[in-house]
Parts: structure tokens; sequence; C-alpha cells
């Protein structure tokens, strides 16, 4: 596609593999930032090619570094575990309320210009769309489109994206659309039981705290 349009990237972060390595050594990407290496074609790509950077999470998502490169891109695509009718996501807690893992990088991510979230509409029948998320990791005016094997929503606030893909044969549908299909395939889950012990606190790139993980009441 990149070559279809002529689209040439000036740097793309990895995680790298071989597909980025691919793009690299034809000359769609100036330069592969890599924070960690996921294959061997990334390992020998890294021996090899000048224009492969070894760099380090610790710098390069640091809100307060000089070294800090995230919020210069333009696409990212990102997970999450859950999503809201608002777009706010969540990356660090299930919907049984439990911790997963830490956040990492993910939240100085969604100051790029272009954020899409690709997850599944369900998983392990259970909605990952939901009236409201269990831990708010993302905020919603931040994350731009949600991508599931059901269909796509945009965030209403990007109205210049909405306009883009009028007429378009993908399967656009509102986040309440996608939601409700859900609910059709999975019901409607019962929220999970929490105490009033908070675990741990989520803090925005700036240290400030945007909410709270609580103790699941078992």
């Amino acid at each position: 596609m990149c070559r279809q349009r002529k689209i040439k990237a000036r740097f793309a972060r990895g995680g790298s593999n071989k597909y980025l390595v691919k793009m690299l050594e034809e000359g769609l990407v100036d330069y592969i930032l890599d924070g960690q290496t996921f294959d061997l074609e990334g390992v020998r790509s890294m021996r090899e090619n000048a224009g492969h950077v070894n760099t380090s999470p610790f710098t390069s998502y640091n809100y307060h570094g000089k070294g800090n490169f995230a919020q210069f891109v333009d696409v990212v695509i990102l997970g999450a575990t859950e999503v809201d009718v608002n777009f706010n996501a969540n990356v660090v807690t299930h919907s049984d309320g439990y911790l997963l893992h830490g956040i990492g990088g993910w939240m100085n991510c969604l100051l790029s210009k272009c954020v899409i979230l690709p997850v599944p509409l369900f998983r392990d029948r259970m909605p990952v769309i939901l009236d409201q998320v269990t831990t708010v990791c993302g905020p919603g005016e931040l994350i731009d489109v949600i991508v599931t094997e059901r269909g796509i929503a945009i965030n209403p606030l990007r109205t210049d994206l909405i306009e883009k893909m009028k007429g378009s044969n993908l399967p656009i549908k509102t986040i309440h659309e996608l939601k409700a299909e859900a609910e059709k395939i999975c019901g409607k889950p019962a929220k999970p039981k929490l105490t009033d012990e908070v675990v741990a606190v989520i803090k925005w790139v700036d240290g400030t705290v945007i909410d709270s993980v609580f103790r699941v009441d078992k």
C-alpha cells in the first residue's frame, strides 16, 4: 500500500519484526527506532542496518525526557482490554477487575495524531465495548478509531476522519452499534464486585492521577 501510494515514513517504532525490517530494507521507512526485537530478522537487521537503531523505552517514552519521540508518531496502533461508548480505554485491568500488568509506554503513544485500537468485539464471551470501562487508562478524546472484526467505529470528535471515510467500502459503524452487536451475541455482563480499598492508581504521563484500581471483593 505504501508503494502504491508512494508513501514513505521517516521512522517506525518497534517491537521490530520481519515486516518492519522488510519495509526498512525496501526503503519504505528511513529508520526503525527499536525498543524490543521480536524475531531473528529483527536481530539480524539491528546488526546489519545502520538505520535500525537501538533505543531505550525509558527515554523514548519518557514524557519529561529529551529523547521522547513517542508524541511525534503520526499513527499508532495499540491494544486494549476494554473500550467504552465514550472511547475511554482500559489496558491495565480486565472486566473482572483484576490487575493484568503495567501500562508501559501505552499512554505516551496516545499523543500521536491518529490512535487506532484494534480489539476483538468480545473475549471469552465478554464484550470488550462497555458503557463504562473498569479502569480509565486512556481518555476518550485521545482515541480516534476502534477496529473490530465486525466493524469500525470512529470517534465523533474526529469529524475529519468521518468525512474522509464517507463512501468507503469499510464497515463503518457507531460505537453504540458495535456494543449492541456484542451484547446480542454475548449478553450484558455483570460488573465486577469491588471493595473501597485502593490497590493501585493510574497516573497520566504528567503524574496526574486519573483513576484508581480497587480490590476485587471475593
